[in-house]
This record gives structure tokens, C-alpha cells and sequence, in this order.
């Protein structure tokens, strides 16, 4: 059998692979005071930036600088006091002073008597993922936070108190575009002397500048930006920062603002911090258009509420201001009259009128004052106006107050929307008395002429109103439609649509400017000739169609009473046009298109026309301008839903992919352990020894990787899942634990919930088998089960009586692969939490906690109740 090669052989081996390595190796003394650095590999300069020279000797504490304040330090320092293995993540900084995080791995070394001799440190960079890892959650929380913000302040606010601690920046601005100038609407951080003030949108200034390239601009060093912009200072009398960041935010080609951001160091902008940066840009500047849009569309419905509102008062008004009795009215009964009309039939209320018109006529005994006789349901002047023709008639009418018989003049004349009788409206005189019988022959006269006037006058605001109320609630409900995710091209459609029900013959052709030719997207109607349509589907010149091209010039609506067929084709095809409409569809104060109406007979565009096109065609500009805001939305979340999944995608490969080479270390790790175990010194056999540990954990960390993507990648298959059978198939998965621990288990009442049955099964799993683990050491482990339903969720509270959780660790079991406390106290990968986390929200629930240390600890999870 050859001989061993000699221990300093084996010695130097060590040596020159710590040399070669890539990773950062460091040995301290653990018996001298302090634990002082005795080694470091070059891997470990190129790490920290220091030399050997100045390192050995001292404690790695010194690479904190004054940030010994974390609790890793703490898990480190315990680790050290009781001799053990343990990984921690540091922050550290060079001797430039920049900031880096490192993985290190410490373990000791002993020596044949089992004394802790040396700790011998492995270190990795792990910079990149830290930081990346907090943008990207902060991202997230601000982009949920932006959807939910219905303000220009609450979005502001939100983007600065958020972006200056994610990116260590000291102060920021953020400067809108209020009437072509730019205003600084929102200040956070130290901003005394800023440079960044109101001002045009012309010159030579960053935020202009940033806007016209639609592109960010970083001035990572001292000077750079004074040097881009000379005179910024003094044109402004303040102090430019050390780094500044200038970010545009653009919305459908419009610019919005900028956000700036300052700091007081030097700052290298990484790829992940200047897309983290465009992408904050990007969704601010929608959520500040959707909260424009939002202010704009209540606006307009504010305004048109109060139109309404003041007509309604003026119609009021002018009711109450006759001196006759006016009654409004159909079959059904009078829904309008006024103090006048009550007092001379002897009426209290209104709501004594809302009867059949034969039944009121027959109330106060309406006659024939020649005869005496009951008028007969034709011959009453209402009953006749309802059936489209004016009529007026003196009447005998019984008070009903005094029981006297009246002399009532009735004349009545229908209303009429669109040629069809609505309704009628009736104006009574009392001419009980002689002088006005003297002048009865003046007085009908007058009487037949202000009836006219007034039942004009009545019908052209009635149908106005009506024309508005129409058209509003037709838009309304095709606004949905399109909200929702319908085609613009069908909510003009069925606006075209609508707005012909509403007028005479005609057709509706819907225009857009395509390479040089007004074309027709959406037609609705027979335009009445073939060459018409033919010469329409050909498109129009731009420029040479007077009708169409007069609105992109005046962006007013251009109303045609009488068409003039030679304006702008052949008159032979046409001829038979006789009125027209064109009104300008302007999304974002720009022309998309043009709605054009065409109608087949001359027409006098009257108050009630012009509201139907006008309110129509306005509201479908502000609805599609509402639904860019929301399909741009839209899409962005989906892009994001995309991003989350790929990284999912990821998660899962590389934590399958990595398990074949583990596999092969761990094979040739136990090779080594069989074949040479007792061959080597004691020392190689420990190493060996630890090889194969950190093999198994990373192998076991590698599987709870796994099982946190399957977590997002499995389907979800949602249904019924009664928690208390589901409960006693957890208990049985735990019995060995809960046999092993002596635990008491207590499991109430507890309902049924909507979910999916696997994934609530490892829920519980992972928290009553967290609850078993982290008993008191003191006392037997005892955990409560119980639940309420409210019936919209269920929230099922877990306590035990363990060692409890400190309150600023809350939050941070709940993340991946992060412990309190180390392997040898409690076994696990310290991803069972973030497991749990992940299934409940998928299901659309809660997960948290409340706990006193030494006390115990109470889990509470939300689910959907099956009821709600």
C-alpha cells in the first residue's frame, strides 16, 4: 500500500487551491483576543478593496464601518460565542466607502482535542441580488399603490415617499405640465436652494430637455450636470446635487412632467436601478393620466348635472310664473302643473293629479256649458291633444273645494319628440266671471296665441332635455362596453346608431384621416345611390372636402341646413343630400376623426338636435380617450403579470437544473467519506464531514426552492374544502411530530372555504408543523385552532404557546430562505413560511401574525368564505 503524502504536502495543497480560488476566503484566530484575521485569499481583496497587508490582524467587523448595528451581526456573533457553523448576509463598504452585501458562511475549525482553534470564512458578493431584489419589491408595492391613487397629489406623493429610500436619494421634485409651463407640484427630502423650480417648457434646462428626447437624463458625478447646464445655478440661486436623475413621464406621446431625483454622493446608476427608474416613470405618468381622466369625466358630469338641474328650475319657474293654470301630462295623468292649476279645480297636491285624464274629468264633473251634459272621453280638449291635435273649448268644471261650478276656457295641444305625441299640455283661464265673458272674443285670441308660444316653447326644452338625457345614458352604457374591452370602432357604431334612432332618414359615416384621404371606418345606413357609396369607399381627398376638412380647421361642429350638392363631389351623386352634420371626435385636444350625418331631407338643426350630436359625439371623445388610458393600463399589467411569471419560470428551472450537479458532488463527498475516511488526518476528515452537510442543506434548500415554484406554476383548481376534514388529515400527517413533541392539539369548529384542497392541505401542514417546532423548551406544546366567518372570508387563527417572535422579525419570516434562528437549534430551510404566504395569496387572502416573545405566537389566515 503507498504511503500517505506528508501533512505539509497536503498543506500546500490547501494553500494553492485557497490562492486559485475564485471564492473569498478568510481565517481568524479564535484563540487569540478579538478573533483576529490571520489569512485572506485574493479573492477576498478583490472583494473588499483592502489589501492583506491591512487586514490581517484586524476583526471583519471593521469592513461595517459604523453599521454594526445589523442582526446578522448579532446571529454571527452568537454563532462564534457557541462554536458553530452559521451563513449571514452583511453590509459592508471598500475603502471608497461604496456599499456592498456579502454571503458569508463561517465555520470553526478544532483541533484533535476538540477545542475551537480558527473560524474559516466563506464570502460571495451577492450586491447585485440584494439590491435588485429591494427595487423590484418596491416597484411592485409602488405600482399597486399608483392603480389605487385617484389624485395627481396622492400620486406624487406616493412616487417620492417610496423612490427616495429605495434608490438612498436625498431629496426630489416632481414638476407637471400646467398650461404650458412646467410647476414644481410636490417637494420631499432636503430641498432647500433647489435648483429645480417653475418654468416654460422652452430653453436649454434638463427638465425641457428630458421631455423633447423623451428620454431620462443622469449626472452621476459632482459637476457633471453644471457642466451640461452652466448657468442652471445662477439662473436659479441653487446648489446642483452631487448625482441627479431626470426622469420624463410621457403618456400617448404627451408630455406630463418629470420626476428628479438628488443625491449627495456619487451614484452609478446600474441597469437594474435605470429600469427600475423608466418603468416608475412609465407608471406614474399613467396613473397621473388616469387620475386626470378621472377628474375630467366627473367634471363633465358634475357640469351636466348642474345644466340639468337649473333647467328643470328655470321650466319651474316659468310654470309658476303664469298667470293661467298650465297642466303637462299623458294617459296615465298630469305630472306637471302648477300652484294656479290646483287652486282653480280646488286640488291640495300634485300627486292628487296622477290619475287616468278621464278619471280627473270625471272628478270635477267636466261639461257642456251649452248643455249641461258630460263631456264624453273624446270630446275632453286634453283627451284630444293626446291624440295629436290641438283643441280649445269652454267647460263647465265643479270645484272641489267650494262645490261651485267654474267657467274654465281649456285649450290643449299636444308635444311631440321626433314627430311622436309624448304627451300634452293644457292651459286653463277662468272665465266665471263678467268681464271676462265681455272679453271672451279678445281673450281666446290671446289665449290661442300664448298657448301656441308656450307649448312651443315647452316642447323645444323638453326635447332638448330629452335629446341630452338620451344621448348621455346611451353613451354611458356603451362606455361600459368598451371599458370593458369592446372595440372603439363599435362603441362609434352603436353611437351612430343611436343618434339616427333619434333623427330623420338619413346615414352616419364615422371618417379618419389614412395616408392623405378622409376614409370611412364605421358606416351606418343606406347612403341612398350606389355611386355615393362607391365614392365613400374610395375615400375623400383631405383638403378637398370642405364638410369634412371644416371641422379639423374650427375643432367646432359644423351643422348644414341647407346642403349644397356641388359642395364637395359630383352633384349628380349628391344631389339627394339635403342637410348634413359634421362634428370633430377629439381625443386628448386632437382630431381622431370625424362624425358625419347626413340627411336625406333639409333640416333645421334646432337646440335639441345640436345637444344630441354635440352631447353624443363630446362624451364618445372623452370615453375613448378614458379607454386608451385604460387598454394602456391594461397593458402594462399584463406585461408585468408576464415578467412575475417568467421570473417564476426561472425560479423553478435553475432549482431543478441545479440538483444534478449537487447530486455529483454529494455522490464523490460520500466516495471520499468511504474509501479515505481514517486514511487522512482528522482535519481532512472534517472537511469531507462538512462537505457532505452543506451538500445535504443545499440539497433541501434546492427542494423547498422547488416547491415554492410549484406554489405559482400549479394551476389552481378552486372548489369546496371543509377545514375540519381537512384539519384531521393534517393531524394525521403530523402525528409523529405531534407523538415526538407530547403536543395537545385543540381543533374548533371550522367552516368551509373556496380553494384548492392540495394547497390548503400544505398550508396548515407548514403551520402547525412551524407551531410543533419552535416549542418552549419549558413546557409541552399546546396549539388552538379556530375560525370566524363573516361571511366574505373565513380568518383561521393558529396559537400556540411557543418561543414567540419579536416584533421586527414580523415581516422578514415570511421571505424566502430567511431564519431566526440557527440549523443546529431548529432544522429547516426557512422557506415553509414564504410557502404558506405564496398559497394564501393566490387564494386571494391574508396571512399574519401577532406574537409575544416567550409567550407564544397566533397565525391568522384569510380565505374566501364558500358563501360569499
Amino acid at each position: 500500500m503507498p504511503e500517505s503524502p506528508p501533512a505539509s504536502f497536503d498543506l500546500q495543497l490547501l494553500s494553492q487551491a485557497l490562492e486559485a480560488s475564485v471564492h473569498s476566503v478568510v481565517i481568524a484566530d479564535a484563540q487569540l483576543p478579538d478573533l483576529p484575521i490571520i489569512y485572506v485569499n485574493p479573492a477576498f481583496e478583490r472583494l473588499s478593496g483592502y489589501p492583506a497587508a491591512q487586514v490581517i490582524g484586524r476583526n471583519c467587523r471593521f469592513l461595517q464601518g459604523q453599521d454594526r448595528d445589523q442582526a446578522a451581526r448579532h446571529d454571527l456573533r452568537q454563532a462564534i460565542e457557541a462554536g458553530r457553523s452559521t451563513t449571514v448576509i452583511l453590509r459592508n463598504s471598500r475603502p471608497d466607502g461604496t456599499l456592498f452585501f456579502n454571503e458569508l458562511t463561517v465555520s470553526p475549525i478544532h483541533d484533535a482535542a476538540g477545542t475551537v482553534t480558527h473560524f474559516l470564512g466563506f464570502q460571495t458578493d451577492v450586491t447585485g441580488r440584494e439590491t435588485a431584489s429591494a427595487l423590484m419589491g418596491s416597484l411592485q408595492g409602488l405600482t399597486e399603490d399608483l392603480a389605487a391613487a385617484r389624485t395627481q397629489q396622492e400620486v406624487t406623493d406616493l412616487v417620492l415617499h417610496n423612490t427616495l429610500p429605495a434608490l438612498n436619494a436625498v431629496s426630489g421634485a416632481v414638476l407637471l405640465v400646467q398650461e404650458g409651463r412646467l410647476h414644481v407640484v410636490a417637494r420631499r427630502g432636503d430641498d432647500d436652494a433647489s435648483i429645480w423650480q417653475d418654468g416654460d417648457l422652452d430653453g436649454h434646462r434638463p427638465s425641457p430637455d428630458a421631455l423633447r428626447a423623451k428620454t431620462p437624463l443622469f449626472f452621476r458625478e459632482s459637476g457633471e450636470l453644471t457642466a451640461a447646464y452652466p448657468e442652471l445655478e445662477s439662473r436659479t440661486g441653487g446648489v446642483a446635487a452631487v448625482a441627479t436623475a431626470v426622469l420624463p413621464m410621457v403618456e400617448s406621446g404627451r408630455p406630463l412632467g418629470v420626476i428628479v431625483l438628488d443625491f449627495e454622493e456619487p451614484h452609478e446608476f446600474t441597469p437594474t436601478e435605470i429600469q427600475f427608474l423608466r418603468t416608475l416613470a412609465a407608471q406614474c405618468a399613467i396613473a397621473l393620466a388616469r387620475a386626470q381622466a378621472t377628474t375630467d369625466i366627473q367634471a363633465q358630469i358634475h357640469a351636466q348635472t348642474g345644466k340639468l338641474s337649473r333647467q328643470k328650475a328655470e321650466l319651474e319657474a316659468i310654470l309658476e310664473s303664469l298667470p293661467d293654470a298650465v297642466y303637462v301630462g299623458g294617459p296615465g295623468g298630469i305630472t306637471r302643473a302648477n300652484t294656479r292649476a290646483l287652486d282653480m279645480l280646488g286640488f291640495t297636491a300634485l300627486a292628487d293629479l296622477k290619475h287616468d285624464i278621464h278619471l280627473l274629468a270625471e272628478q270635477v264633473n267636466t261639461r257642456d256649458p251649452r248643455t249641461g251634459q258630460r263631456l264624453g272621453p273624446e270630446e275632453e280638449p286634453f283627451a284630444v291633444a293626446l291624440g295629436g291635435q290641438a283643441h280649445t273649448a269652454d267647460v263647465l268644471v265643479r270645484h272641489l273645494g267650494t262645490g261651485e261650478d267654474r267657467l274654465i276656457r281649456n285649450a290643449a295641444a299636444p308635444i311631440r319628440v321626433d314627430g311622436q305625441v309624448v304627451g300634452a299640455v293644457a292651459v286653463n283661464t277662468d272665465i266665471t266671471d263678467s268681464q271676462q265673458a265681455q272679453d271672451l272674443q279678445e281673450l281666446n285670441a290671446t289665449l290661442e296665441r300664448r298657448v301656441q308660444e308656450r307649448t312651443q316653447e315647452l316642447a323645444a326644452r323638453t326635447r332638448e332635455l330629452e335629446a341630452r338625457t338620451q344621448a348621455l345614458e346611451g353613451i354611458a352604457q356603451l362606455s361600459g362596453d368598451l371599458v370593458g374591452g369592446g372595440d372603439h370602432l363599435t362603441l362609434i357604431r352603436r353611437t351612430q346608431e343611436l343618434v339616427l334612432s333619434l333623427l330623420p332618414p338619413g346615414y352616419a359615416a364615422y371618417f379618419e384621416n389614412v395616408e392623405g384621404r378622409w376614409r370611412a371606418q364605421v358606416q351606418v345606413g343606406d347612403v341612398g345611390k350606389p355611386a355615393l357609396q362607391q365614392a365613400i369607399d374610395a375615400g375623400f381627398p383631405v383638403g378637398g372636402t370642405p364638410t369634412l376638412d371644416h371641422c379639423t380647421q374650427t375643432l367646432e361642429p359644423y351643422f348644414i341646413e341647407a346642403y349644397t350638392a356641388d359642395t364637395d363631389i359630383d352633384p349628380e351623386v349628391a344631389g339627394h343630400l339635403r342637410a348634413a352634420a359634421c362634428l370633430p371626435v377629439l381625443v386628448g385636444g386632437q382630431v381622431l376623426g370625424i362624425f358625419n350625418v347626413p340627411l336625406f331631407h333639409e333640416r333645421r338643426w334646432d337646440a335639441a338636435d345640436r345637444a344630441l350630436l354635440v352631447t353624443a359625439v363630446h362624451s364618445l371623445g372623452l370615453t375613448l380617450e378614458r379607454a386608451r388610458s385604460v387598454f394602456a393600463l391594461a397593458r402594462r399589467t399584463e406585461e408585468l403579470e408576464r415578467s412575475n411569471a417568467e421570473l417564476a419560470q426561472f425560479a423553478y428551472v435553475a432549482s431543478h437544473d441545479l440538483q444534478e450537479p449537487l447530486r455529483t458532488i454529494t455522490s464523490f463527498s460520500q466516495l471520499l467519506a468511504r474509501r479515505y475516511r481514517g486514511q487522512l488526518d482528522d482535519r481532512a476528515d472534517g472537511y469531507i464531514r462538512l462537505i457532505g452537510d452543506a451538500t445535504g442543506r443545499m440539497g433541501t434548500l434546492l427542494q423547498d426552492l422547488l416547491a415554492f415554484s410549484r406554489v405559482g406554476a400549479d394551476p389552481l383548481r378552486r372548489g369546496p374544502v371543509n377545514l375540519q376534514t381537512l384539519l384531521e388529515q393534517v393531524q394525521q400527517d403530523l402525528h409523529a411530530q405531534v407523538e415526538r413533541t407530547g403536543a395537545r392539539l385543540v381543533v374548533g369548529p371550522l367552516p368551509t372555504v373556496l380553494g384548492d384542497a392540495t394547497q390548503l392541505r400544505q398550508l396548515f401542514q407548514n403551520l402547525l408543523g412551524n407551531a410543533l417546532k419552535f416549542h418552549h423548551p419549558e413546557r409541552a406544546p399546546e396549539v388552538r385552532v379556530t375560525a370566524q366567518d363573516d361571511g366574505t372570508f373565513v380568518t383561521v387563527q393558529i396559537a400556540d404557546n411557543g418561543i414567540g417572535i419579536a416584533p421586527e422579525y414580523a415581516e422578514r419570516i415570511f421571505a424566502i430562505f430567511q431564519r431566526l434562528h440557527t440549523r443546529e437549534a431548529y432544522e429547516g430551510s426557512g422557506m415553509g413560511l414564504a410557502i404558506a404566504r405564496k398559497i394564501v395569496e393566490r387564494h386571494g387572502g391574508r396571512l399574519w401574525l401577532e406574537s409575544t416573545p416567550g409567550q407564544g405566537t397566533t397565525f391568522q389566515v384569510s380565505l374566501p368564505s364558500e358563501a360569499g
